[in-house]
């Protein structure tokens, strides 16, 4: 009877324990606020001041898994479109900036496009002489 009654206390603790730290997780994540509309909606990942900030994952309409500062995409990171298409690389507050790879998977053969992004756009396949 003491042995049963060992083996219940033990498992018991390790419930509680268990059930303490789960919910440790989700208020740590449930009141990130994630700044951009089409990735808001969950987010699981490291916050401060109430912002997503730090390693993250944000899914909405669209989904963006990698650095977050100040509630926005911003570092290294890949953000994939509702529609298959998806970009790795750096960001600046939710905009491409930088190093990257786009790909265009919702055209008929998957077509990629490697290089330098500044303010969301394009610029070329090698870095400026500027940089």
């Amino acid at each position: 009877m003491k042995l049963l009654l060992l083996v219940f206390s033990v498992t018991l603790a390790t419930l509680v324990g268990l059930v303490s730290r789960t919910s440790q997780v989700i208020s740590y994540t449930a009141d990130c606020r994630v700044m951009l509309d089409d990735i808001a909606g969950s987010y699981e990942g490291e916050c401060h001041k109430e912002k997503a900030h730090g390693w993250g994952k944000a899914i909405g309409k669209d989904t963006y898994e990698g650095e977050f500062k100040k509630g926005y995409p911003d570092g290294k990171g890949t953000y994939t479109w509702i529609n298959g298409d998806y970009f790795e690389g750096t960001f600046i507050k939710g905009r491409r900036e930088g190093e990257g790879k786009m790909v265009y998977a919702s055209v008929n053969a998957d077509s990629v496009l490697t290089g330098y992004w500044e303010d969301d756009l394009f610029q070329s396949k090698e870095k400026s002489s500027s940089e």
